[in-house]
């Protein structure tokens, strides 16, 4: 049997890989835009203020936007899933809320309604947000479903395979 004809394991392993990495690198560019609008439209609302400024909440919401799009990128967790959707979710919500509903101030929140999507980079953000809420919620659901290195076998970071366990197809060898 010659090199080119024989068969190779490696393809049923790396379309997970490359669906994996896709969706991981998906869903970190949309917190990546999320991220960048919030902060970039920051100062603008450091006058709107409450206990907190609606600026420094746009700060805050940005730094996690990038904590956590780091997490899902460089250690795809049931947890960094979780939190990508958490703050992906939780973004999208409030500038939906406060598009839609004048509702005040909240405790040490600030008065944050503002009925237009004119705001350069608010309709941006919020399909970002969206979209990271959809590709968090699929990468956690295919995480739970597929936990790291449930193949028969995977590639270790040093380049040499490493077995993994038998799967249900797989016979042990007669000796």
């Amino acid at each position: 049997m010659s090199a080119a004809s024989a068969p190779t394991q490696r393809t049923s392993t790396t379309r997970p890989a490359v669906a994996s990495w896709t969706l991981r690198v998906a869903t970190a560019a949309a917190l990546g835009v999320d991220a960048a609008v919030h902060w970039r439209n920051a100062p603008a609302y450091d006058a709107v203020t409450g206990t907190i400024s609606q600026g420094q909440l746009f700060r805050a919401e940005a730094a996690a936007a990038v904590v956590v799009g780091l997490l899902v990128l460089l250690r795809p967790r049931t947890g960094s899933w979780a939190a990508a959707l958490l703050v992906a979710s939780s973004a999208l919500a409030a500038v939906l809320l406060y598009r839609y509903v004048d509702v005040g101030a909240l405790g040490p929140l600030p008065d944050m309604y503002e009925n237009t999507w004119q705001v350069p980079g608010k309709l941006l953000s919020a399909y970002a947000e969206g979209a990271a809420v959809v590709l968090a919620a699929l990468g956690l659901r295919t995480h739970r479903r597929h936990p790291p290195h449930a193949t028969a076998g995977f590639q270790a970071p040093g380049g040499e395979a490493r077995p993994g366990p038998r799967l249900p197809t797989q016979r042990r060898r007669q000796r």
